[in-house]
């Protein structure tokens, strides 16, 4: 009726099972990190046991050793069913008591300690092709039963489970289901012969395939977070197969021949090989093992060398944005990534600003920014403990735990192209992000490259907090330097201003006795009319010589505001007809350029401490800049006043306009004297001057900028505050 495989194949089945079966067992022990990966590697090996004494069963002649094979291969089918439903709940993280697996457990110890009787096993008898088949006792019936009943409800809870569940762990759930059910499925085909039905177990080589599947979820999603070395698993398993198959294969089928030529000692030449080849294993295992790592890991070697390497450079890099191109050049180019990016932390606006990139980008969507409050980056802020992301372990995420985020996190990820996501962190602080694209080679990121970029991460993460710190300590240097030089120039023009008010006094006084004696003469009736135009001229021109004194005079105090006034000098300042006067005085400029002012200072704003004609001479330098900066356009200048957001007790004043804009190199150069971007049209005082006057008033300025776009000076001031007596 049927045309049967011959028999060898059934047990080369048997041997490839226990090989395949070995290896994951022993890839999964070299990294036991969670109960799961424990259970799942001894619930390999128990599969590895039952296969090669299955093996043993059907390359035996003799009846006597097959009955005795086939008893102790069922040990390991005992034990399959508890393992894989504790595996199962520890994988899929359910709770449950701890009863249920002493029960479990406690029948497949009860079915082991009847395995070699004969309420399991009457005896083996012929069945198709096979000399020797077990025929089953009561208590096989009760063994499968508990076999059926566990794995169907074991794959009841992976299936209810995976339609609950998305991304990764979805994944996971799949590739644990189809290799462990062609496993069980193959397996299942022994059944038959037990039952003397004529259908042989020619799928049980399916049982290798649960390993392939497996072992696939494991590189591919990170199955259990195990970081397999499946090289070392595999040669482990090849020479150890070697190790044990010649003596096996030279017990079996070559004990004819050795009978034949040395007697009844013939066992102690396979037993003797055994122990030679044994003692010989680990080195033979050693020696495969390097070999085939220093062939197969060359590259990636070679690259985590370099990445190492990255890590002391990095450190040496005082330069915050060298540091970053630094980063992001090192890592692509030694790992071959398409393009990347990296996203650095701005305090001060509070968003992650892209700062560097690499390579050829997709068309971005979102800008170059992510807020603080962004669910992208909350997500990564939380991920210290974890390390790199997978792109699917992003999404995963909130397909279960944030789904109203999902739409714009996973247009996010598309626009930037990325396939993994490496936070930084100082402390708790994400302070950057790098955002890697896919390979070009096309592979996949191996859990030994996310092994290396956490440690990339937390070197990057040190290295950045040097280069900010020297930064800062640069510009803190760069202030005091500042207040220095404006402090001297300070000094300078008090005693400048002293030296020239009393000669300007002499010249105005003298000038003005000269035009009194010109008036008196020019009252007299008498005087001829030569003497008459004469004295005239003499006055128009004593005159100005007045005016030009004190144009002169009134130089002489802008340059006085130079010297920090004494605290007695300040009184209440109301902003609004402070404003008014420096607007009227650049009126000239307003008008000729044809700008338009949108003024808005409430009449109630809160009085501010200082000296009305200094905080004049600010707002009138701040006015004058902003017409400059908009020639040739149609301007627009905006001045606005409140009270502070982040500090009641301080008014800011906002001067902002619409003209060329300042790079952002010149900004931290702007306040500083004698700088100008105007060449000779401008001297590099007035500004300089502004900043040092609004110091003076316990103020400060700041500013922000974009070419093409416009600037916006915020000049912050103390509210007027009556002491208390």
């Amino acid at each position: 009726m049927f045309e049967f495989i011959p028999l060898n194949y059934y047990a080369f089945s048997g041997l490839i099972n226990f090989i395949t079966s070995f290896i994951i067992a022993v890839v999964l022990l070299k990294n036991p990190k969670a109960k799961a990966n424990k259970i799942f590697s001894v619930f390999s090996f128990t599969v590895a046991f039952w296969s090669f004494f299955y093996f043993l069963f059907l390359g035996t002649p003799d009846k006597t050793l097959a009955e005795f094979y086939v008893r102790t291969c069922m040990i390991g089918v005992f034990f399959m069913p508890s393992l894989f439903i504790h595996f199962v709940d520890s994988f899929l993280k359910i709770e449950r008591n701890r009863k249920f697996y002493l029960l479990n457990y406690s029948l497949s110890i009860f079915f082991t300690l009847l395995a070699y009787s004969s309420l399991y096993v009457k005896g083996v008898g012929k069945h198709l092709v096979f000399p020797y088949w077990p025929i089953p006792g009561p208590v096989f019936h009760l063994a499968l039963s508990h076999f059926i009943a566990i794995v169907i409800y074991s794959f009841y809870l992976l299936q209810r489970t995976f339609k609950r569940s998305t991304g990764v762990f979805r994944n996971q759930i799949l590739y644990v289901f189809l290799g462990t059910a062609l496993g069980y499925f193959g397996g299942s085909t022994n059944y038959f012969s037990w039952y003397r039905i004529p259908i042989p177990p020619f799928l049980n080589i399916f049982v290798s395939l649960y390993v392939v599947f497996v072992a696939y979820a494991i590189v591919k999603h990170r199955l259990m977070d195990i970081n397999v070395a499946i090289t070392r698993g595999t040669v482990f398993a090849v020479v150890y197969a070697f190790v044990l198959g010649i003596p096996v294969a030279v017990w079996f089928w070559g004990r004819t021949y050795l009978s034949n030529k040395i007697g009844v000692n013939w066992g102690l030449v396979p037993v003797g090989m055994a122990l030679i080849l044994a003692s010989l294993g680990p080195a033979i295992y050693g020696f495969m093992r390097r070999k085939t790592e220093a062939t197969l890991f060359k590259k990636r070697q070679r690259y985590q060398e370099n990445l190492i390497a990255l890590g002391k450079q990095m450190t040496l890099t005082k330069d915050l944005r060298s540091l970053l191109v630094l980063i992001i050049r090192n890592v692509t180019r030694e790992i071959g990534i398409s393009h990347a990016r990296i996203y650095l932390l701005d305090r001060k606006a509070n968003e992650y600003v892209r700062e560097v990139h690499y390579g050829k980008e997709r068309r971005r969507q979102f800008g170059d920014s992510f807020s603080q409050d962004a669910s992208l980056v909350q997500m990564l802020s939380r991920s210290r403990d974890v390390g790199p992301l997978l792109k699917e372990e992003v999404l995963s995420h909130f397909e279960t735990n944030e789904p109203e985020h999902l739409k714009e996190v996973k247009a996010q990820l598309r626009s930037m192209g990325a396939a993994v996501l490496l936070p930084a962190f100082i402390g708790g602080e994400l302070v950057a992000f790098l955002v890697l694209g896919t390979k070009r080679s096309k592979e996949i990121y191996t859990p030994d490259d996310l092994g290396m970029f956490k440690i990339l991460a937390g070197q990057a993460g040190l290295a950045i907090e040097n280069a900010q710190f020297y930064q800062e300590l640069k510009e803190a240097q760069a202030t005091i330097l500042q207040a220095a030089k404006l402090s001297s120039i300070g000094e300078l023009a008090a005693g400048f201003a002293h030296q020239i008010d009393n000669p300007l006094g002499v010249i105005s006084a003298g000038s003005q006795l000269c035009n009194l004696d010109i008036k008196e003469w020019l009252g007299r009736g008498n005087l001829p009319e030569n003497d008459r135009k004469v004295l005239e001229a003499m006055e128009d021109r004593l005159n100005k010589v007045i005016d030009t004194a004190h144009r002169a005079a009134d130089l002489v105090q802008r340059i006085r505001g130079y010297a920090k006034p004494a605290d007695r000098d300040f009184e209440q300042v109301d902003l609004n007809p402070v404003m008014e006067d420096a607007l009227s005085l650049a009126q000239y400029q307003i008008t000729h350029g044809g700008i338009n002012v949108n003024k808005d200072i409430p009449q109630d704003l809160p009085k501010i401490k200082g000296i009305g004609v200094q905080m004049e001479q600010v707002f009138l330098n701040m006015i004058i800049n902003a017409c400059e900066a908009m020639a040739g356009k149609k301007g627009e200048l905006t001045i606005s006043a409140r009270v502070g957001k982040d500090d009641p007790h301080r008014v800011e004043v906002i001067i902002a306009d619409n003209g060329c804009g300042i790079p952002k190199n010149n900004l931290r150069k702007l306040f500083d004297l004698f700088y100008t971007t105007k060449g000779s049209q401008g001297t590099g005082v007035g500004l300089s001057m502004a900043y040092r006057i609004a110091k003076d008033h316990n103020g400060n300025i700041n500013v922000e900028s974009e070419i093409g776009k416009g600037t916006k000076f915020t000049i912050s001031l103390p509210i007027w505050e009556e002491k208390k007596t």
